[in-house]
């Protein structure tokens, strides 16, 4: 009888070891599954808000450039207005549903730069219809996405010993006649484009997100551009929104626009 009660007892602390081994790995399985759902989440939202920032840019690509740079846009203005007084930003709300005009130059914000690198910028034109409203203005129907656009004229001059050689040759230079630009071309000017994609969903307190954006002339948001030596290291709205935990992604693309005449006879 004492030999059976042992071995009872035997068989009770097995079964028990067996189901640790088994709750073990059933907990270690379903952290791995959940490790890997949360990769491909981020790699699909990752994708998604990479496709939606290049989207305005390949616009700017494609767009007639003489509609662009007159007044009535966001290029020509920034380009107009940057005479005046350099170093400003023209941010507008990429808003594809719309029927206005891309970047038009009445729904676009001038943003001048704060004084230190954690302060929001100041507002020296325009309205709230420059900053994008999380909670509707969505660049599809799907309702996720929101762009915001910033155009900026660069103040630092090229560094041409860090581009790749030819970067800023324009179409028609022949170098072999001794001239880096063509005949025909009467000027350059360089425009620097930001976008911001956010995906609001994501953010638990939406009002704090639509802070770093910024909403109207009273409560703008950071800069969006600092890649001039003026604002090297000062907080962009990409920035607060990653500190944050929102999704975000910020794509740049420098312009080089060129005005050449062409004789015809």
């Amino acid at each position: 009888m004492i030999s059976s009660v042992k071995q009872k007892g035997v068989t009770l602390i097995a079964t028990l070891f067996t189901l640790l081994i088994i709750t073990i790995v059933g907990v270690l399985a379903i952290r791995v599954a959940m490790t890997s759902l949360n990769i491909a989440t981020n790699a699909q939202v990752n994708q998604f808000l990479s496709q939606t920032a290049d989207t305005p840019i390949n616009q700017i690509y494609t767009s007639d450039l003489s509609t662009m740079v007159d007044l009535s846009g966001a290029v020509g203005y920034a380009l107009s207005d940057n005479k005046v007084e350099p170093g400003n930003e023209y941010i507008f709300c990429f808003r594809p549903t719309s029927t206005q005009k891309f970047g038009a130059a009445f729904n676009v914000t001038t943003l001048r730069p704060p004084t230190t690198k954690d302060a929001k910028a100041t507002v020296a034109d325009g309205g709230a219809s420059g900053f994008c409203d999380l909670t509707k203005d969505f660049g599809s129907k799907r309702e996720a996405v929101v762009t915001q656009v910033a155009v900026k004229v660069p103040v630092d001059p090229i560094d041409l010993e860090t581009l790749p050689p030819g970067v800023t040759l324009g179409r028609g230079s022949n170098l072999t006649e001794g001239a880096m630009t063509p005949k025909n071309m009467v000027e350059q000017q360089r425009i620097r484009v930001t976008t911001t994609a956010i995906l609001p969903s994501f953010a638990s307190d939406i009002k704090a997100a639509q802070a770093c954006i910024g909403k109207d002339a009273a409560t703008p948001g950071y800069i969006n551009d600092n890649l001039d030596k003026t604002t090297a290291g000062f907080t962009t709205a990409a920035d607060c929104l990653s500190n944050l935990g929102v999704p975000v992604i910020s794509q740049v693309q420098e312009f080089n626009l060129q005005t050449i005449f062409s004789k015809t006879s």
